[in-house]
């Protein structure tokens, strides 16, 4: 009879690869950009609205503080960007409008605006709108917000 030689058997640990795995998805977790910073900085009003800006197909104007105007969309895959002074805006929003919608004439409008924004900037923008034929557009607000005035709770009087 042949006797059977005895395998030691063979154990990997695989605690070294564990670790290895959790500190890169780590590592990714903590450098990932979900979303690209802005350019400017617009401290939104607040709302109690829960509509979602759509993330493709828009055309975005963006008002600041400062006052500055600046028009974003995307054509055949990259990003343009016109900005302008406020005084620009009645005579040169309306061709930067139309140059955007011959790009994708149905992409959405949206304004962000500054809360802190002179009103006449966006008083500006609208017959820009109507010029451009593109009457309908959406106005961003903040949603993580307290909901403005019709959102909060009232205070007890004393």
């Amino acid at each position: 009879m042949l006797k059977k030689i005895r395998r030691i058997g063979i154990a990997i640990d695989m605690t070294p690869m564990v670790d290895v795995a959790f500190l890169l998805l780590i590592f990714f977790m903590c450098t990932t950009q979900f979303k690209p910073p802005e350019k400017d900085k617009i401290t939104l009003p607040e709302s109690n609205s829960e509509a979602k800006a759509p993330e493709t197909g828009v055309i975005t104007i963006a008002v600041t503080k400062a006052p500055k105007v600046r028009v974003v969309w995307r054509q055949g895959g990259n990003e343009v960007s016109r900005e302008m002074p406020p005084e620009a805006v009645p005579t040169d929003m309306a061709t930067v409008l139309s140059n955007a919608r011959s790009a994708n004439p149905s992409a959405r409008i949206i304004i962000k605006m500054d809360k802190d924004a002179p009103y006449g900037v966006m008083a500006d923008i609208m017959p820009a709108l109507q010029a451009a034929q593109a009457p309908r557009f959406n106005v961003q607000t903040d949603l993580a917000g307290t909901g403005g005035l019709f959102g909060k709770k009232p205070t007890a009087k004393k």
